[in-house]
């Protein structure tokens, strides 16, 4: 007997969650014996369906959400390193693990692309006892992306993250950060430490050079202490999809990681765009440990 299960985040996609996860069900649900839907209805349901799924040996789970919704389901699935498969139907705002694996954000073409299904082994991180299939974070940046609201996300889409992104570069927080990748350690001065598991962040394709999502690594691109004016300058580097090649940005590849803020206050990452852990953290990639749906080449 073959079991899926559909899980759909009502709060994603408007009034329109409840078609998609129709029309995906009817495009599925004669590949398996068995299948069930369940609709989050608070933070950390995703995270307890796949758990379940995953311990009843689930062939395959499908979510229907954004970036959020995605990270909780990875969660449930990999504190049993399961082998479901998991598919995603995007209907967030940024969808960045979408675009990592080609899926389309357009929920229709999505589930149009399960006809014919195809599955690739990618990498997770994992951040302490929690793990991530995006990005995680920490500076002014970041932190304005993570309180983009409700109504600006709707009004702008992924030009509402960019817009408080440039907002933030007005802020001149810098943070002093110890950190100890694969052995090598160092200290310095940081406007911005961001940690990805592929080239997509906030929806721009560009900003992690060469990072693919099966690699075999994480990616860490660090900001030093700089003035607003020479951020602003530096913002067109994000965007050229190249190795950087101003000496204020840097990008480093890495397997295991120990990074630590030496000021004397609270200061919790970014992971996955939701609020995330207080530091230190440590980090270490899981190569192609996680199952996922492709469209078809």
């Amino acid at each position: 007997m073959t079991k899926a299960m559909i899980i759909v985040n009502p709060s994603s996609g408007g009034e329109k969650a409840e078609k998609y996860m129709e029309r995906l069900k009817k495009q599925i649900e004669s590949d398996f014996t068995e299948l069930i839907i369940k609709k989050t209805e608070k933070a950390g349901d995703a995270t307890t369906f796949c758990e379940d799924a995953a311990l009843e040996k689930y062939e395959a789970v499908f979510v229907l959400g954004g970036d959020g919704t995605v990270s909780e389901a990875v969660n449930g699935l990999m504190l049993h390193r399961a082998q479901t498969i998991l598919g995603i139907i995007p209907l967030g705002t940024v969808n960045n693990v979408a675009r990592a694996l080609g899926i389309s954000t357009n929920p229709d073409i999505a589930i149009d692309s399960f006809k014919q299904r195809s599955f690739k082994q990618i990498d997770v991180g994992k951040l302490n006892n929690r793990y991530f299939i995006s990005s995680t974070s920490v500076g002014p940046i970041p932190e304005s992306i993570q309180e983009v609201d409700v109504e600006m996300k709707t009004k702008f889409g992924v030009f509402a993250y960019l817009i408080e992104g440039i907002k933030a570069l007005k802020d001149d927080e810098t943070y002093t950060v110890e950190l100890e990748l694969d052995g090598e350690k160092w200290i310095a001065n940081y406007s911005m430490v961001l940690i990805a598991m592929s080239n997509f962040v906030s929806g721009v394709g560009t900003v992690v050079p060469d990072a693919e999502i099966d690699d075999g690594f994480i990616h860490l691109v660090t900001l030093k202490e700089t003035t607003a004016k020479e951020k602003l300058s530096l913002l067109p580097e994000l965007f050229q999809g190249k190795g950087y090649s101003r000496e204020q940005l840097e990008h480093r590849a890495f397997k295991k990681a120990k990074i630590r803020l030496l000021e004397d206050r609270e200061t919790y990452c970014t992971v996955d765009g939701d609020k995330g852990q207080p530091f230190p953290i440590e980090l270490e990639v899981l190569p192609r440990s996680l199952a996922v749906f492709v469209p078809k080449n």
